[in-house]
C-alpha cells in the first residue's frame, strides 16, 4: 500500500493523506458523512486554486475507513456531488484507489480532485459561498463575497452605483468632449448618461455609476482617492528605507480616467533623458530618447483601463530608477 498514490496529483500518496496536515489544497473526510455535506469544501476549493478532497479517510482520527461499505448508490452521490450540490458545476475528476482499510480489509478511497475556477463564482445550492483560507472553509459574505466575485469577472465595480455623486459633480467640459466624440453634442446631459449605461435605477431612484464617476468626476478624489497614479523616483538602482532613503521625487497624479492618462504622459516625459549618439549607418548624431515612448505609454494606458478600482487602498504606481522603468496596476490580468 505504501506505493499507492494519485495519478491525477502524484504528491498525494498514501503516506501525504495518512499523516499531512489537511492544508489550502488537500482535506479529507470520513465515508460516514452525507455526500451534501461536502458541498461547501467543493465551493471553497473551486473558488480558491483548487484542491483535492479525499474520502474514506477520517478527518479526525486519520484511520482508513474505506468506502465499500457505502454501497454503489451512497458513493455514486460522493462523486457526482459537485454535480449535484454546487451550482454552476466545477471542472473535477474523480480517482478511486485501491487500500486496505482499518480492518484488513481490501477497500477503496476516493478522490474528488476540485480544479480552480476562473471566470464563475461556484456556490452551493442554497447560495452560499465558501473560500479556501490556509486550512480553513471560509463562507463569504459581503464586501469579501464582492471582492471574489470582482476577481472571477462575475460582477464589475465599474457597472455598480455610487450612492452619493450626482450629475453636478461631473466636469462640464468633459461631458462635452465626450458628448462631441460620440455627436451627441444635441442631448440632454443626463439623458445621454442614461442611454450609455451611466445612470442605472436602484430601488426607483436614478444614481450615476462608478464608471460615469471615475470618467467625469470634476474632483475625484472626492468619491476615488485610488484613482492616481503615483510617480516615485529613486537615486540609484535599488528602493532604500529608513536612513538612507533615496527617493528624489515623489509625485502624485489625481484626476479622472479621460484626463489621468494624458497628465501622466505629459509629467513622465520630463522625467525621461535623451542622449545624443551616433547613427553608425549615417555618419549623423541623432538624440534617442531614454526609453521609447510607444513602450511606456503603453503600459501606462494598460494600467488605467486594467486596474481594479473596487481594491481600495491601492493605485497605480510608475517608478523609475536609474536602470530602469516600472508600472505596477492593482489587480490581476485580464481574462480574455
Amino acid at each position: 500500500m505504501n506505493n499507492v498514490k494519485s495519478n491525477i496529483n502524484t504528491i498525494l500518496s498514501m503516506d501525504y493523506i495518512i499523516n499531512a496536515d489537511e492544508n489550502k489544497y488537500f482535506d479529507r473526510k470520513s465515508s460516514k458523512i452525507k455526500p451534501t455535506d461536502i458541498a461547501d469544501l467543493i465551493s471553497a476549493f473551486a473558488n480558491a486554486e483548487g484542491g483535492t478532497i479525499v474520502i474514506g479517510v477520517s478527518d479526525k482520527t486519520r484511520r482508513i475507513e474505506g468506502i465499500n461499505s457505502c454501497g454503489a448508490d451512497r458513493m455514486n452521490d460522493f462523486v457526482s456531488a459537485p454535480k449535484d450540490c454546487c451550482r454552476p458545476m466545477p471542472l473535477f475528476k474523480e480517482e478511486f484507489l485501491n487500500v486496505t482499510n482499518c480492518n484488513g480489509e481490501p477497500d477503496q478511497i476516493l478522490l474528488l480532485h476540485i480544479f480552480a475556477s476562473v471566470d464563475q463564482v461556484i456556490r452551493t445550492n442554497n447560495g452560499s459561498t465558501f473560500l479556501r483560507i490556509g486550512d480553513r472553509t471560509k463562507e463569504l459574505k459581503g464586501d469579501d463575497l464582492r471582492n471574489l466575485e470582482y476577481s472571477k469577472s462575475t460582477r464589475h465595480y465599474e457597472d455598480e452605483c455610487n450612492m452619493d455623486a450626482e450629475i453636478q459633480d461631473l466636469d462640464v467640459d468633459l461631458l462635452s468632449q465626450y458628448k462631441e466624440k460620440i455627436g451627441a453634442q444635441n442631448i440632454d446631459t443626463a439623458q445621454m448618461l442614461r442611454a450609455r449605461g451611466f445612470i442605472k435605477k436602484v430601488n426607483g431612484e436614478s444614481h450615476l455609476t462608478n464608471a460615469a464617476v471615475l470618467l467625469f468626476a470634476e474632483n475625484i478624489q472626492q468619491f476615488y482617492p485610488n484613482c492616481r497614479v503615483r510617480f516615485l523616483r529613486y537615486d540609484g538602482t535599488a528602493e532604500q528605507v529608513g536612513t538612507r532613503i533615496n527617493i528624489i521625487k515623489d509625485v502624485n497624479i489625481e484626476l479622472p480616467i479621460l484626463r489621468i492618462i494624458e497628465k501622466t504622459k505629459e509629467f513622465l516625459a520630463t522625467q525621461l533623458r535623451e542622449f545624443t549618439a551616433l547613427n553608425s549607418q549615417t555618419g549623423m548624431f541623432q538624440i534617442v530618447p531614454e526609453y521609447p515612448e510607444f513602450a511606456w505609454l503603453e503600459g501606462i494606458v494598460n494600467a488605467v483601463a486594467h486596474r481594479e478600482y473596487g481594491m481600495a487602498g491601492s493605485y497605480i504606481k510608475v517608478t523609475m530608477f536609474d536602470d530602469r522603468l516600472e508600472i505596477q496596476s492593482p489587480g490581476k490580468l485580464p481574462i480574455w
